[in-house]
């Protein structure tokens, strides 16, 4: 009976990690909030989740801020340049099915399917790639490209869980606003925190 309030017994052990991740999902929320900062809040969140995964974390709230004001420029530019191009290839799909020819139609949207596919992959590696190594803009993108296709399994997985949001109020669209409620609390610090196991496996691969 004395272990069970003692304070390294698993389950306050494991209720301590949950508050983690609850505090770290409420900062990337709030960070995101401007848009602009999304890329910084994202790479900040990983930086975190990555420490954490490896049980390397200390002050939640003191790391992620110096996470986020460490790499606010660099991943901006990065989010900028992945908002913009997730548009045009939003447009260039707009486009493909304006086309009177059928079978070109077809070819243009295969096409940009398998560089949207391509670009999603990407998007999720280049924030946390950013956390963990320093690159240059063009070498971090292509890298992260590189990077999820010579790990496709992996890549496929984290795709879906950073989708999970999506294809959960898509299946249970009944519960669309317990769904919300719950990544709004704890939902996007979960999918940091998972993800960060694959990629700590991962990046130890590239860590010289």
């Amino acid at each position: 009976m004395d272990n069970l309030f003692r304070y390294d017994n698993k389950f306050f052990e494991v209720l301590g990690k949950i508050s983690d991740i609850i505090i770290l999902n409420l900062l990337c929320i709030i960070s995101c909030l401007p848009i602009i900062t999304i890329g910084a809040s994202i790479t900040a969140t990983y930086s975190v989740a990555l420490q954490m995964v490896k049980g390397e974390e200390s002050y939640i709230s003191r790391e992620f801020i110096k996470r986020f004001k460490e790499n606010l420029k660099f991943s901006t530019k990065v989010w900028v340049i992945m908002l913009v191009l997730g548009m045009v290839l939003s447009f260039d799909f707009y486009i493909s099915r304006l086309i009177n020819n059928e079978y070109v139609s077809m070819i243009l949207q295969f096409g940009l399917t398998i560089i949207s596919i391509i670009f999603i992959f990407s998007l999720s590696y280049v924030f946390p790639i950013i956390s963990k190594f320093e690159n240059t803009t063009k070498n971090t993108i292509i890298n992260s490209i590189l990077i999820s296709i010579q790990h496709l399994p992996q890549t496929i997985l984290i795709v879906l869980i950073n989708l999970s949001p999506i294809i959960l109020t898509f299946v249970f669209s009944n519960s669309w606003g317990q769904i919300l409620f719950l990544y709004t609390v704890i939902g996007f610090g979960i999918i940091a925190y998972i993800n960060s196991m694959f990629f700590n496996k991962i990046f130890k691969k590239y860590i010289v």
